[in-house]
């Protein structure tokens, strides 16, 4: 066999995928009848991968036209599956050079995750589609791609969507550092209050309303002048929890099941904040109570 330089593509980020998406393409070549093989070399700074055909194939219109739309399928699942890593690292270190390095690991890992997890990539989006149209015409028309070169100057919806999946991920990591400030803040106004109750139980009654029973599962006197509908929306409940529980600063605090089904924030932060003092009932007796009764709040 006289073998041909059918396809090069120089590719700067190699991932192991990449080999085996092109060992397909080589396996279908071998499937249509023509011996084809997979070339690895090294031309200057840029690694090639060389699909190398017989001349028949080359010479094949039919199945060169074919052949170049599955390549392209390929290097499209190719380039959104695993060329997302070394984009993302790059649009981090160039638009938030001045997070500390150890600060940066973190923020591209939640990148990461919420890349992995966004549905606008995958197989049938407009940027997928983008890049396999982009992959199509290009390979057309060309015996030579740069995969980096056509990255950066061709996949302009892609490349936005890493973009702005990196800034989600600087949000989202300023936002949990300002809370951990918030909780570290929290913690240290809980050590300097002497314990004024030895023990509180939070419920949520039928409304959604926030209700404080004592040791023996009474309506503490001052809950009953709360008026939680005053508070909009949620967080503002939770808010106010937290800020009556650390001013009440009892020694036990149990959180029955509706809690933290229903306000998980809530839970998460008093479990942080009062650490050890909090604990979770999933099945007591009083859980029971509120399951037959939702509108229970309390022996009067």
């Amino acid at each position: 066999m006289t073998a041909l330089a059918l396809i090069s593509i120089a590719v700067k980020h190699v991932t192991p995928g990449l080999k085996q998406k092109l060992e397909e393409c080589v396996f279908f070549s071998q499937q249509a009848g023509y011996q084809a093989a997979l070339e690895e070399k090294q031309i200057g700074q840029w690694p090639h991968m060389i699909l190398n055909c017989c001349e028949a194939a080359a010479a094949d219109k039919q199945f060169n036209n074919v052949f170049r739309r599955q390549l392209a399928e390929k290097l499209t699942h190719y380039i959104v599956a695993e060329q997302a890593l070394p984009y993302l690292k790059y649009l981090l270190l160039h638009n938030y050079f001045y997070f500390p390095q150890d600060e940066r690991k973190i923020i591209l890992t939640l990148a990461e995750q919420k890349y992995s997890d966004n549905p606008g990539k995958n197989q049938g989006s407009l940027i997928y589609t983008e890049i396999l149209h982009c992959l199509q015409e290009f390979l057309q028309r060309s015996d030579y791609i740069n995969l980096h070169g056509l990255i950066i100057f061709r996949l302009r919806l892609w490349l936005k969507l890493l973009q702005q999946t990196v800034d989600k991920a600087v949000d989202d990591f300023l936002l949990e550092k300002e809370y951990q400030e918030f909780i570290k803040l929290l913690k240290y106004f809980v050590s300097l209050q002497q314990p004024k109750i030895d023990e509180i139980h939070v419920t949520v009654d039928a409304e959604g309303n926030f209700c404080l029973l004592d040791l023996q599962q009474q309506a503490l006197d001052w809950e009953r002048d709360i008026d939680w509908d005053s508070c909009e929306g949620s967080s503002d409940k939770e808010d106010q929890l937290v800020s009556m529980l650390i001013t009440a600063a009892p020694k036990q605090i149990i959180l029955h099941r509706d809690v933290y089904t229903h306000y998980p924030r809530a839970a998460d932060t008093l479990e942080h904040v009062f650490e050890n003092r909090v604990s979770l009932c999933r099945h007591c007796k009083l859980c029971r109570a509120l399951s037959k009764n939702t509108n229970y709040k309390g022996k009067n």
